[in-house]
């Protein structure tokens, strides 16, 4: 059960992480620099990236001593996401605009966010292993 909540959890971060990253990328190819939601980019990067993170990090922490490998996948692709679209947007010249100190200490912590995900989800991967090999070893002795 707690399986299936983890799962739903990443589920629902990454329909988050890419229904941000659509908006950004809405925002970044329209004239006056507007996405689709009705937010500004400090509220959307808040509810949309800060809750799709706390998200994982919660479906983390609910499925860590259960074999669960789909966990781990979810965690690599929403750490993943969120790391080529901070990469994405270095590319396009992010950088490149007034405030460029905010905007690097922003890609910064966000790339650092992706990072303890893809983090997470290696943790993750390691403890399914010991999980499974624990269970094949009590297999054996019976």
């Amino acid at each position: 059960m707690t399986r299936r909540i983890a799962t739903g959890l990443l589920i629902a971060s990454l329909i988050l992480l890419i229904v941000y990253g659509a908006d950004v990328a809405v925002a970044a190819s329209s004239p006056d620099r507007e996405g689709f939601l009705p937010f500004d980019e400090a509220v959307r990067g808040g509810a949309f990236g800060g809750g799709a993170v706390v998200m994982s990090i919660i479906a983390f922490v609910i499925a860590r001593k259960e074999y669960a490998p789909t966990v781990s996948a979810l965690l690599f692709v929403n750490g993943g996401l969120i790391i080529a679209g901070m990469i994405a947007l270095i590319a396009q010249g992010a950088l490149a605009s007034q405030d460029s100190s905010g905007t690097l200490r922003t890609i910064g912590s966000t790339i650092a966010m992706g990072g303890i995900l893809v983090g997470l989800g290696a943790w993750k991967l390691v403890a399914d292993r010991k999980v499974l090999d624990t269970s094949r070893k009590e297999a054996a002795q019976k």
